[in-house]
């Protein structure tokens, strides 16, 4: 492994991969959006925060957190510091900012017909984009080594970005376990499961992903989503000795 992470990175790398995970798979709610505001969640990172990509998406979205949390405070006649989740679920202005967000996520992400920024390996490495073929059935196989499997499998891809994303979390806490444990032979078999995992089904696609996720969100907070994530999965990948090269867009092993 070419840079390997301590207990403590590795517990961050966990954290960091779920939220990512979180942001693409799950619809945005004005409760869990209130939390980001009024803790200034995107301000810092546990892990990943040296790349580029990563500081631009936490930024935009810390301007996003930034600007509602002031336009609520303008609405209420207060101080934006004394603006809580209390505040901001009572503001008609947030609960309308979540709505633009959820409209947004759909948009980009969900789509009745075909998604702005589609989330799914299938869409850019399959012919046609054909849905539920060899990578939905390779990332199925790889969940079902670790007893997983998605709720809707009949009707819903495996290889969604976000549900991989929380596979690689996943991974990463069970590596974390058997280091705990003393269990070094567990801990570097779920390392290079982790590597498999991302350069085949992850990085290839990553780069054109981020660009329509930049090309069509209107938002800051969905413009730096798709930073973090792509800069967060640089970040970790950076692990293994693989970077991105930003004249060729694509990602490569460290000579």
């Amino acid at each position: 492994m070419e840079h390997p992470l301590t207990i403590e990175q590795l517990a961050s790398a966990e954290v960091s991969l779920a939220v990512a995970s979180s942001l693409l798979y799950v619809e945005p709610d004005p409760a869990e959006v209130a939390a980001q505001v009024a803790t200034d969640q995107f301000s810092d990172a546990p892990f990943g925060t040296e790349d580029p990509f990563m500081a631009a998406g936490l930024a935009a979205m810390a301007r996003w957190c930034t600007a509602t949390r002031t336009a609520v405070a303008v609405e209420l006649g207060c101080d934006p510091g004394t603006v809580g989740e209390e505040e901001l679920l009572a503001s008609s202005v947030f609960i309308e900012a979540v709505g633009a967000l959820r409209r947004e996520w759909l948009r980009l992400f969900a789509g009745a017909g075909a998604p702005e920024a589609s989330c799914l390996e299938s869409f850019y490495v399959e012919p046609n984009s054909h849905m539920f073929g060899k990578c939905t059935l390779a990332v199925r196989s790889c969940y079902r080594r670790h007893g997983l499997q998605v709720e809707n499998f009949r009707r819903e891809p495996d290889d969604h970005l976000g549900l991989m994303l929380g596979f690689l979390s996943r991974l990463v806490a069970e590596e974390l376990a058997a280091r705990e444990a003393g269990d070094a032979a567990t801990a570097e078999a779920l390392a290079a499961e982790q590597e498999a995992f991302l350069v085949d089904h992850v990085l290839p696609w990553l780069a054109p992903w981020r660009h329509a996720a930049a090309s069509h969100a209107a938002s800051d907070y969905f413009r730096g989503a798709g930073d973090l994530v792509f800069g967060l999965a640089c970040a970790f990948a950076e692990r293994f000795g693989i970077r991105f090269d930003g004249e060729t867009r694509t990602f490569k092993q460290r000579k």
